[in-house]
């Protein structure tokens, strides 16, 4: 009897000891995703999302911005079907304008261009004063693009290779399901796309002497093109796009996302309540340079809950 009174106290113990593991393991983990918890109003339905405690920077400006009321009143000023819906333009406040169909549309009051190939988010515009650019706060893989993430827009590398972010212009994710070949595909785009911005750059580097030998010798201007470009190629080779994580594959598999968008821009929340509202606000008709015909805007974001 005694080594049973034994076995199972030990066994207890053992029980015990796990349970209390994996209690610290959740709270670790609930304390990685952050305890600060907003609320977008939209005129829509409300969106509740959770800012991340590792991305301070980003938490504490989002947080700054909503508590000034800044959010308040501003249009969705960009929305890529099954891609992202973006807000947080101030020349852009909800102004209905008639469309003579009994329909509205945001004001455009900024020239803003639509999004080049690569996807870039643009964070500032003509007619809107966004004040200094945040340091980037990429933490990636652990924060992707998944359905629902929260992130900073930005200028395109070309004029912001440092890839700092809008401290006014967020986006919410609200990317289609995406299955393993389409990721595989995805991931040699990607590929291409990063020796050609590459090679860009090598271009931009030697302007000068490509221009000189444009008038002047040609075949000297093409072979100099080529070496560029096998430039390019073996750099890529070297630092080629990170691959897709298991995680990243599952999570776009059954819920989806933007995942060209990963490891460009900083993710620094996610919803955890209302996702049917930014899908429907996602599904709003836009013109060809993805602006709404009908004003969506956010009523006013409200900070909920602090760490």
């Amino acid at each position: 009897m005694r080594h049973s009174s034994l076995l199972y106290f030990s066994l207890f113990i053992l029980h015990s000891s796990i349970l209390l593991f994996l209690i610290s393991c959740s709270d670790k983990k609930r304390d990685a995703i952050g305890q600060t918890e907003v609320l977008i109003e939209t005129s829509e339905g409300d969106i509740v999302v959770r800012l991340y405690d590792d991305t301070p920077v980003h938490r504490d400006n989002f947080i700054r911005n909503a508590e000034a009321g800044i959010y308040d009143g501003l249009l969705f000023n960009r929305i890529v079907p099954e891609m992202v819906i973006q807000s947080g333009d101030t020349a852009l406040k909800a102004q209905p304008l008639s469309k003579g169909n009994g329909e509205t549309a945001a004001e455009d009051a900024t020239g803003q261009e639509s999004l080049p190939s690569r996807g870039d988010l643009e964070g500032s515009s003509e007619g809107s004063s966004e004040g200094a650019a945040l340091p980037p706060e990429i933490i990636y893989p652990r924060h992707f693009h998944k359905q629902g993430a929260l992130a900073a827009a930005r200028e395109p590398d070309s004029i912001n290779p440092g890839r700092r972010s809008s401290p006014l212009q967020w986006y919410i994710v609200t990317g289609k399901k995406q299955t393993s070949a389409e990721l595989s595909e995805l991931t040699a785009l990607l590929y291409e796309a990063k020796v050609a911005a590459r090679f860009e750059q090598l271009q931009r580097e030697h302007a000068a002497e490509l221009e000189r030998l444009r008038t002047s010798d040609r075949a000297a201007q093409q072979d100099l093109y080529s070496r560029l470009q096998i430039e390019a190629e073996n750099y890529v080779a070297k630092n080629p796009p990170a691959p897709f994580t298991d995680l990243q594959r599952q999570t776009y598999a059954r819920i989806g996302g933007a995942p060209h968008l990963d490891g460009e821009y900083t993710v620094f929340g996610e919803v955890v309540e209302g996702m049917p509202i930014a899908l429907r606000i996602g599904r709003t008709p836009v013109d060809a340079r993805e602006r709404p015909r009908r004003a969506v805007y956010v009523k006013r974001i409200t900070v909920k809950r602090k760490k």
